[in-house]
């Protein structure tokens, strides 16, 4: 099985050069011609501020060539992840235009799973439920699937240098519980987007693949580096037990500096558009 890994988009009509870069990928995925695209997050620029940024994402999201499935980042849905209140307005409208905020696809000898890290956290009935969605997900298969975990933000803090957990990361205890828990068994590869940077480690056995935004990168003054800032895709291909990823800068898709762009300055509060 052959997947398009697409991250941090942020889509907007303020934004034209997230959205030609977009279209740059598009057109590389068109002809890559995988079985599905992943989308890792922040599909819109401000969507947790404004509505109009949210339903222009989900059209271009209809136009896109392959089936798509997507998980909510904190411009799609807040700031959440046990940062701020789970807002229920944001949640019910991310799933009426993008469908289901977790989902499991089995593909072969893999299991694919999305999760809502935006609810990780929160102490809400959602965190709760998507707990139980996922314990059910990963015990009683006689002969267990390898698993792949798609979701907005990493899970390992990978390198000593890294700064706090708060923004960048899922939080402490639902990462345990993500690495340690049920799923520990099956485990092979954590796929997420949110900083904006590629990043590709292993640790304690499981891969962490950090997908780079599709729009722009932050510079240094503005995000500590961690992994490389550049912009592109990622094709992550699954045969038999085996996983292999390559990062993609299709033709056409420009690494756009933040801080240059108009709709940074535009915005009403400019530095909530930082990933720490």
């Amino acid at each position: 099985m052959r997947i398009a890994l697409v991250a941090d988009s942020h889509l907007s009509l303020r934004a034209p050069e997230c959205v030609a870069n977009w279209n740059a990928a598009r057109v590389a995925v068109e002809r890559l011609a995988p079985d599905l695209t992943v989308h890792l997050g922040d599909i819109s620029l401000d969507g947790q501020n404004d509505p109009g940024d949210l339903a222009f994402a989900a059209d271009r999201i209809r136009e896109w060539p392959t089936a798509m499935r997507c998980v909510p980042g904190n411009h799609d849905l807040g700031d959440g992840s046990g940062e701020a209140p789970l807002d229920q307005v944001l949640l019910a409208t991310y799933r009426e235009l993008f469908g289901p905020d977790r989902w499991c696809l089995n593909a072969g000898a893999w299991r694919l799973l999305g999760i809502n890290a935006q609810l990780l956290g929160t102490g809400s009935p959602e965190e709760s439920e998507q707990w139980q969605w996922l314990e059910a997900r990963t015990s009683g298969r006689p002969t267990p699937l390898s698993t792949v975990l798609f979701l907005h933000r990493p899970l390992a803090r990978v390198r000593a240098r890294d700064p706090q957990d708060r923004g960048r990361y899922v939080v402490k205890a639902a990462r345990e519980r993500l690495l340690r828990g049920p799923l520990r068994a099956t485990l092979r590869a954590v796929v997420s987007g949110h900083t904006h940077q590629s990043l590709d480690v292993t640790e304690d056995g499981v891969r962490h693949l950090w997908i780079p935004s599709s729009g722009f990168v932050l510079p240094d003054e503005m995000q500590a580096r961690v992994g490389e800032k550049v912009v592109g895709i990622g094709v992550l291909e699954l045969e038999g037990r085996t996983l292999r990823f390559d990062l993609w800068c299709p033709d056409g898709m420009l690494r756009h500096d933040l801080t240059l762009m108009p709709a940074f300055h535009a915005l009403a509060s400019p530095a909530r558009t930082v990933v720490q």
